[in-house]
């Protein structure tokens, strides 16, 4: 994990309170003067705070002596450069999705740790395995082990977390694969930018909706405990906020309904959305001739 400004801001100010204290003492006992000797801490306050601040935000820019930061450059940097064009193939998305008999999409589950993302995910892709479809899982903790193990739990790291898991998704869905994203997703702007990502067409999103104080109760992983104790900052729906989306396709309520009935549900309605109903197309045939 990075420092953010917040940290930058909070180190400055405890360094220069116990510096401060430091110079008022010892000016009292030199002079004498209460009065001056916090004259001259409140100057020297005012006056290293900002310098502090200023060296530390240079600092951070600074790769030297830090392997791994470089890498998160590009979180930041847009690819513009000239340099950069896209190729184009012959086998295209439609040739992938005719050979898997299949349309690729994202279904992408969001809600406070513990609410059932996961199981959910998990008896989706069990149901669609048996029925043949190619699907793949994304969540949160398999890839936070790997392709994302660079990211901490700010703000800016739960984003890009966020972008990263989308731009695999539509990698994906090109392909021609059904992708069940399992994340909490918690903020209404990293859920535009997904949809914005994947477009309408792509994607269903779904609001796994249950109560704080059920998902703290089954605490599988025993999150809620460290955050409750301390032990886990920025940990959503205790010490970090949950935006409750504002646009969903389908909002399931785990405290209420079964595992079952709810993997039914999400089954009936994409079903009309994966299934491929043309038999080959121009392109396949093309396809077919050219191999």
């Amino acid at each position: 994990m990075y420092s953010s400004k917040a940290r930058h801001l909070t180190k400055t100010i405890t360094w220069r309170a116990i510096g401060t204290l430091s110079t008022i003492l010892i000016t009292w006992l030199i002079t004498g003067s209460p009065v001056w000797s916090l004259r001259i801490g409140a100057v020297e306050l005012i006056g290293k705070m900002c310098l502090y601040y200023l060296h530390e935000r240079i600092w951070y820019k600074i790769d030297f002596g830090l392997v791994e930061r470089g890498t998160r450059k590009i979180k930041s940097l847009a690819a513009k450069s000239a340099f950069i064009v896209p190729q184009t193939f012959f086998v295209d998305r439609s040739s992938r999705q005719q050979l898997l008999n299949q349309r690729g999409m994202a279904i992408w589950f969001t809600g406070l740790s513990g609410s059932g993302k996961s199981t959910l995910a998990n008896g989706l892709d069990q149901e669609l395995f048996k029925s043949g479809y190619k699907t793949f899982i994304l969540d949160g903790d398999n890839l936070r082990g790997g392709l994302c193990k660079d990211l901490g739990f700010s703000d800016d790291d739960r984003s890009e977390n966020i972008r990263r898991v989308a731009e695999v998704a539509k990698l994906m869905i090109d392909s021609g694969i059904i992708v069940l994203a399992a994340f909490v997703t918690p903020f209404e702007r990293d859920r535009e930018l997904v949809a914005k990502l994947l477009g309408d067409e792509d994607l269903v999103s779904i609001y796994v909706d249950c109560p704080l104080n059920i998902c703290e109760q089954r605490d599988v992983k025993g999150l809620y405990k460290k955050a409750r104790s301390g032990e886990l900052k920025n940990f959503t729906g205790i010490n970090s906020p949950f935006e409750a989306p504002r646009h969903t396709d389908l909002t399931l309520r785990t405290a209420e309904f079964s595992k079952e009935s709810l993997v039914q549900d999400i089954l009936k309605y994409i079903k009309p959305r994966i299934e491929l109903n043309q038999v080959a197309t121009a392109a396949n045939e093309a396809l077919q001739k050219q191999f």
